[in-house]
């Protein structure tokens, strides 16, 4: 008998581990500190009374044994309809994912070989390279403007020979930047998948997250294009706790991306779809889903209010149209890696920019601030927490 471990697997072994976003050694929450780091949903801004009716509604319902029972790895079909009725395609396009991550996953194993070439946006949401783990391939950043993933730059160097197989972007509310890919930019990327023969893939979990007097891009361009993998989650909406998302992708990929799902974790809960299905049959949802986006969009209001008056010229930062984030760069020629451990010494911590370079040590200065959880008391303060520790650092106090 040997007490020694068994022996991991290459891919077991070669995975990295986690640095910077998401490396929970780097953050020190103690007692009365405020998490600006976050990409929860305030909970206070969920549809609770939605979710308490429909679980009711299942669990009384004569339908509710067989959700007991193992059910159809592309989702149930009642579920499927309803999502597809929403996205505006047929509902064999849809297949219902644990998750956003999980989408993700499977539109990337879906997709990708090892040695392949893929471009992310850049900054780019780092959990998504993670995934990239999986696979084994190389990474082309290219940068994230004021109307999405530069489609300009991304042309020049397809001319010049770059041969991606896929390409990976956050369309709406981009995580961390908040921007949104305008329509023409989405158009254009879709004709240029069209036209070099790569795949996008289109995580798009903050687009109902949209702001007073904001209009979002309806995606047609992704939605009849054929080269688009669309990945979405109701995390944003409904929670992350529910784990449960979809993919849209073309329906002659349908079938072979459920036999890839059969041999990975097989199916998503019946029961939570069924109540999911319901909470989108309820009428009171969208009016839910408005009401918490105006409660976000007063948040952001705090939080860019407070910045602007602790920080004044020293401080960049676009109003957030909608999603969770506002980022901000803070001028100057700070040691930031200090800035960010004295911050936490006061009280507060949040994501460093950094830690969304897609290649490099890129958005030095930068850091996203999550406004979505934390109460607006508390958004000021941590503001305040922030600024004092600059102040001291900068030489300014």
């Amino acid at each position: 008998m040997t007490d020694s471990a068994p022996t991991p697997s290459a891919l077991l072994a070669g995975l990295p581990a986690r640095q910077g976003f998401g490396d929970a050694t780097l953050i020190r929450l103690a007692p009365g500190s405020i998490d600006l780091g976050g990409g929860n949903p305030a909970t206070e801004l969920l549809p609770l009374d939605i979710y308490r009716d429909a679980f009711r509604a299942v669990t009384e319902s004569a339908s509710f044994g067989p959700l007991l029972k193992y059910t159809p790895a592309p989702g149930l079909p009642q579920l499927r309809a309803a999502i597809a009725a929403r996205e505006g395609v047929s509902a064999d396009r849809i297949l219902v994912t644990n998750g956003g991550a999980h989408g993700l996953a499977l539109a990337v194993l879906s997709t990708l070989d090892p040695g392949d070439l893929i471009v992310v946006d850049d900054p780019v949401y780092p959990l998504f390279l993670r995934v990239l783990d999986l696979i084994g391939v190389e990474v082309a950043p290219v940068a994230v403007g004021p109307d999405g993933i530069d489609v300009d730059e991304l042309e020049r160097r397809l001319r010049a020979g770059l041969r991606p197989k896929a390409l990976f972007t956050v369309p709406t509310f981009q995580n961390p930047s908040g921007v949104t890919l305008s329509a023409e930019k989405e158009a254009a990327l879709v004709g240029l998948a069209e036209t070099y023969g790569f795949t996008i893939i289109a995580d798009d979990p903050y687009r109902a997250i949209a702001f007073p007097g904001v209009t979002v891009p309806d995606r047609r361009a992704f939605r009849e294009s054929d080269r688009v993998i669309a990945v979405n989650t109701f995390s944003k909406t409904l929670g992350p706790g529910l784990r449960l998302g979809w993919i849209v992708a073309a329906a002659a990929l349908s079938e072979p991306v459920t036999r890839l799902r059969n041999r990975l974790d097989g199916q998503t809960s019946g029961i939570l779809q069924a109540v999911v299905e319901r909470m989108l049959g309820d009428e009171r949802l969208d009016a839910s889903i408005t009401a918490a986006s105006t409660g976000y969009a007063r948040k952001a209001q705090v939080l860019i209010a407070a910045l602007r008056t602790e920080f004044g010229d020293a401080v960049e930062v676009a109003e957030p149209q909608g999603g969770f984030f506002a980022w901000a760069r803070v001028r100057g020629d700070l040691d930031f890696a200090q800035l960010f451990e004295a911050a936490q010494d006061r009280g507060v911590t949040y994501q460093r920019g950094e830690w969304f370079a897609a290649a490099g040590e890129g958005f030095r200065g930068f850091a996203r601030l999550s406004f979505s959880e934390v109460s607006e008391q508390d958004l000021s303060e941590g503001v305040s927490r922030l600024a004092r520790a600059w102040r001291e650092l900068a030489g300014r106090g």
